[in-house]
């Protein structure tokens, strides 16, 4: 009978245990603990930068971390929600990538045909240099993946019949 009362309250602790456990795991997902506050003195310099980045502050002329520090705490407390997405929105956008069109044909495909969304091309004249530099080109790329903009390059160069020099 003891062991039968045993086994019953054991069940009953490992159900509440459970309860308990994913109950914290909930909590986590839906930002119960994003609401932390985060000392930016612990974030590296590239942590810093991510996160003005997402608040829409420039950091040109801050060459060091305690200007770019300073600058992350004037702009507000960090809490760890907003950490956490802004590492994962860097990471989401170190992987977009700008489609290079081969032709005029590649062009009409992807762009014209479909008609699948808003797009951003870069148009380079024949033995021309582009007008947007590569390092400025891809932090628009980036920018602009945030909001489903896709982007590309048509170098007329290399298609020589669509754009007549």
């Amino acid at each position: 009978m003891w062991l039968k009362l045993f086994f019953l309250l054991l069940y009953f602790l490992i159900l509440f245990v459970l309860a308990r456990f994913f109950e914290a795991i909930v909590w986590y997902e839906t930002g119960i603990f994003a609401t932390q506050l985060v000392d930016p003195v612990a974030l590296s310099f590239k942590k810093l930068k991510t996160i003005l980045e997402c608040r829409g502050l420039g950091y040109s002329g801050l060459p060091e971390k305690k200007d770019v520090r300073e600058l992350v705490e004037k702009s507000g407390d960090l809490m760890e929600g907003e950490l956490y997405s802004a590492l994962k929105e860097e990471e989401a956008s170190e992987s977009v990538s700008s489609t290079n069109f081969s032709g005029e044909m590649h062009f009409y495909e992807l762009v014209e045909d479909t008609k699948d969304g808003i797009w951003l091309i870069q148009v380079i004249a024949n033995d021309r240099s582009p007008l947007v530099g590569k390092i400025h080109w891809e932090k628009m790329v980036k920018k602009v993946s945030r909001f489903g903009i896709r982007t590309g390059t048509f170098n007329c160069s290399s298609d020589p019949r669509s754009f007549p020099s």
